[in-house]
């Protein structure tokens, strides 16, 4: 199997990952124990039309999501989309 090859900037390592598979390098791979911590969320109360939330739901579930993590996705992306226009 052939070695991860040093990588001089971010952007080399992330171009290098797009075109390689990792399974490639399996056995030059180690073991990490990074953790992440999640941010806290704050609890709000939102009413939404039931057909609209019925949609979002099957959005979610086709990506694999929970229909909340979905909202605050799209909220997010729309958020950006609207701060990018001001």
């Amino acid at each position: 199997m052939p070695k991860i090859p040093e990588f001089k900037t971010k952007k080399e390592e992330r171009d290098f990952w797009e075109t390689h598979s990792s399974v490639d390098y399996w056995d030059d791979m180690e073991e990490c124990d990074d953790s992440f911590k999640r941010l806290k969320l704050k609890s709000i109360s939102l009413k939404l039309d039931p057909g609209l939330l019925k949609r979002i739901r099957i959005i979610a579930h086709k990506r694999g999501l929970s229909y909340n993590a979905m909202i605050r996705y799209l909220l997010s992306k729309g958020i950006e989309r609207e701060i990018r226009e001001i």
